[in-house]
């Protein structure tokens, strides 16, 4: 424990590590302050306020004002980032974030009006009804064009789009579909277009094949509405996505009981998101979720520069530029399974990439103001409640050479933020 925390902890009051974990996950960087501030409020009932975040926009009217073709190649990418940096960043934009690694595009194979189209889809259901959202998705125009669904013809339609709707998006590889329902269901899915310079998305009932097919055990005459219902109502969807919202915000296995239990809070609120997250964290399996993950480039950036108290790229040194050496930028997922958490986060080279990012940050006035160069006090600053013995040591040893004339503070900040406390989640 650090430092002398106001009060004693019992019942349902929230300890100092509890709160630290629940800003994590369901958030992105802890701002200097956060945790004293909330470490005397009951857990549950923080737990309520940070499911009752609704989201905020993206600047919406003003992008969409904008001539598309005459943007920076990059500017997407910046302003999402430049959100997710946000001390206002919450739940919302955790499951923004989770959704575009879900419902994956890359926006190198489309443009920028599709994606930002796709994007704001994303965000107005994150946390709101999975049916709404995957009836907007599967007519979405980048969507459309990133899996060859765009300009498919019944009479021989792609089966791109239909495959990886199901095996990755709604049932997983294991969903009990057949070949057959991916040729019935390219079928249904076809004779939709995107118009590369409006971004508008049309139907061609000419390409569309119009005649009955036998998907999912079912022969009729198929619309979108009864297509996604149909998939909802395969056994395995409810457990795939609960499976996936689980194992995102607590990265433990996920018990058959549990599993069965979530699938049945998501179908039995008519699909909504909400209940379900509010279930995982309001579970044990959430509590013993402490360090278990390491965080991925994107969580730790904005951890680290809430550190450094940056709000936005290419302040102080933050180059967006440097997100790339880290291997994850947001509209930029690798493949349409998306970004995987394994071992490439911990290794040796992301280490590097990271500690060369904070080389070149400056600290902002007021924590040069605010925070002395003390081992216990950076800690703190860093949101790390509980640390090891031996991050402690090193960090006591480092500061006995490295005086704060010499930027000792810098280097405290910089060896915590590497440090294993603060690399997982």
């Amino acid at each position: 424990m650090i430092g002398s925390w106001p009060v004693a902890y019992n019942g349902s009051m929230a300890s100092p590590e509890q709160v630290a974990h629940l800003l994590r996950r369901t958030g992105f960087g802890i701002r200097p302050g956060r945790i004293r501030a909330l470490a005397d409020t009951d857990i549950h009932d923080l737990i309520d306020e940070r499911l009752a975040d609704e989201g905020w926009s993206l600047s919406v009217e003003e992008t969409n004002e904008r001539n598309f073709d005459d943007v920076q190649w990059d500017l997407l990418p910046r302003e999402w980032t430049n959100r997710i940096l946000s001390p206002e960043a919450g739940l919302h934009e955790r499951m923004v974030w989770f959704w575009h690694n879900h419902f994956t595009t890359n926006r190198h194979e489309t443009n920028h009006r599709l994606m930002w189209r796709q994007h704001q889809r994303v965000r107005r259901n994150a946390l709101g009804n999975l049916r709404d959202f995957a009836l907007e998705m599967i007519t979405d125009g980048a969507m459309l064009h990133f899996l060859d669904g765009d300009g498919s013809r019944g009479d021989a339609p792609n089966e791109n789009f239909s495959r990886e709707f199901m095996e990755l998006f709604m049932l997983g590889r294991n969903g009990g579909y057949t070949e057959d329902d991916v040729r019935a269901g390219a079928r249904i899915l076809s004779g939709w277009y995107t118009d590369w310079e409006t971004g508008e998305v049309g139907f061609d009932p000419e390409r569309h094949y119009d005649r009955p097919v036998r998907f999912l055990g079912t022969r009729r005459r198929w619309n979108l509405e009864s297509y996604v219902d149909a998939v909802l109502d395969q056994p395995a969807c409810a457990p795939h996505i609960v499976g996936r919202v689980h194992d995102y915000l607590t990265s433990v296995p996920l018990s058959d009981d549990l599993r069965s239990s979530l699938a049945n809070t998501l179908r039995s609120n008519d699909w909504e998101i909400r209940p379900v997250i509010s279930q995982i964290l309001h579970h044990q399996d959430f509590t013993n979720a402490q360090g278990r993950r390491t965080r991925q480039p994107i969580e730790w950036t904005a951890g680290a520069a809430a550190a450094f108290d940056l709000s936005e790229v290419d302040t102080k040194g933050f180059d967006f530029w440097q997100m790339y050496q880290t291997g994850q930028v947001p509209f930029e997922p690798p493949n349409v399974a998306g970004w995987k958490d394994d071992e490439r986060w911990s290794s040796a080279s992301q280490v590097m990439a990271r500690g060369n990012s904070i080389l070149h940050w400056e600290l902002s006035d007021q924590v040069i103001d605010s925070l002395e160069p003390d081992p216990l006090l950076v800690l703190e600053h860093c949101g790390i409640t509980d640390p090891s013995d031996s991050t402690l040591n090193a960090l006591e040893q480092a500061i006995a050479v490295q005086t704060e004339y010499d930027r000792g503070l810098e280097l405290l900040l910089t060896m915590t933020l590497l440090s294993p406390e603060f690399s997982t989640l």
